[in-house]
């Protein structure tokens, strides 16, 4: 998967659960749209680089609605945060 990626600085790679792109009541919505809507974007910390403090691989955290650059590697879309920019993580 990601195992290569090495991330740098305070830099932090997320893969972002993409939502459903159906409706509870089932109506097919674009995935811009699937994203407006739901209420509670999250994503998973895939790799962190080496100055990141409040945040560890594996973390699933609550995302701003902005703020990130999307790459795309090995057939899937990552995201990449500066740590100031993510505000919470989620207790399992």
């Amino acid at each position: 998967m990601t195992k290569d990626i090495k991330m740098v600085g305070d830099n932090i790679l997320v893969y972002v659960k993409i939502p459903s792109e159906e409706t509870e009541s089932g109506i097919i919505i674009g995935e811009e749209t699937a994203r407006q809507v739901q209420k509670n974007l999250t994503g998973n910390i895939i790799a962190i680089g080496p100055d990141v403090k409040k945040f560890s691989e594996g973390d699933e955290i609550l995302l701003p609605p902005g703020g990130s650059i999307p790459i795309s590697y090995e057939d899937d879309v990552y995201h990449v945060f500066k740590e100031f920019a993510l505000f919470a993580k989620l207790e399992k």
